[in-house]
């Protein structure tokens, strides 16, 4: 089972996510958790995740959230700003499978990061 993290500052947009990507996977099969966590919980709920999906009001912050996910060999995406909009659950669900392999990618790097911003609904280019 795969675990996503889900983090806004406050967590009550990440909440409202949280709970329509759980109602997406489970239309499709996947089998997955999805959590949300404020950015002052992060690091208890960090080693735990797969993925940290971070919310777009936080992008200046993403290049440092996504070097303390790639230190626990989780892969770490910025979400875009119309998440929060009627298609945005689809959109990250459509791309995590693209972050699954990242996170292979970041697990087995030896420090040295590969691995590129990812944003849900983007075309995957091959660059991870």
């Amino acid at each position: 089972m795969r675990k996503i993290l889900i983090v806004c500052g406050a967590g009550a947009s990440s909440t409202f996510l949280a709970h329509r990507l759980r109602a997406g996977a489970k239309e499709r099969g996947m089998d997955a958790v999805f959590r949300s966590e404020t950015l002052t919980g992060l690091d208890h709920s960090l080693p735990e995740a797969d993925v940290l999906l971070v919310g777009p009001h936080l992008e200046s912050q993403f290049d440092g959230l996504r070097h303390r996910a790639e230190l626990v060999g989780a892969a770490a995406a910025l979400l875009p700003p119309d998440v929060f909009g009627a298609h945005g659950a689809d959109a990250v669900l459509e791309t995590l499978p693209v972050l699954f392999a990242a996170r292979a990618v970041v697990a087995g790097a030896d420090g040295d990061s590969s691995t590129r911003p990812v944003r849900p609904g983007e075309p995957d280019s091959g660059h991870h």
